[in-house]
């Protein structure tokens, strides 16, 4: 994936994080639009594992930035992006299962 292509989704995350974000929080703190998300489960865990997605793309591009800008090694740089990408999936999978189980799906 070329390098502007990662930086677009960087910003798209960011937006999304935003969006996202603001759901989450009117969810958990307006009792009126709050019955409205938390009540359909479906739409909730969509909107968090967006969120989740969106938060860990955009916190780990930003770390193998400047990894990359510190090692800016071709060899270390593909292993930096690797690593990372490891590492946030497994992080994306434990989140879901945590979300899961809080919901009461699991």
């Amino acid at each position: 994936m070329r390098e502007s292509t990662k930086m677009l989704l960087h910003y798209i995350t960011g937006l999304l994080i935003v969006v996202t974000g603001l759901i989450h929080l009117l969810a958990n703190n307006d009792p009126n639009v709050g019955k409205l998300i938390t009540g359909n489960v479906y739409l909730y865990l969509t909107n968090m594992s967006v969120f989740l997605a969106s938060l860990l793309y955009h916190a780990f591009n930003g770390i193998r930035v400047i990894l990359i800008e510190l090692v800016p090694d071709a060899c270390w740089t593909r292993l930096i992006g690797w690593a990372l990408l490891l590492i946030g999936i497994a992080t994306y999978a434990v989140g879901i299962q945590v979300l899961l189980m809080s919901l009461g799906l699991v």
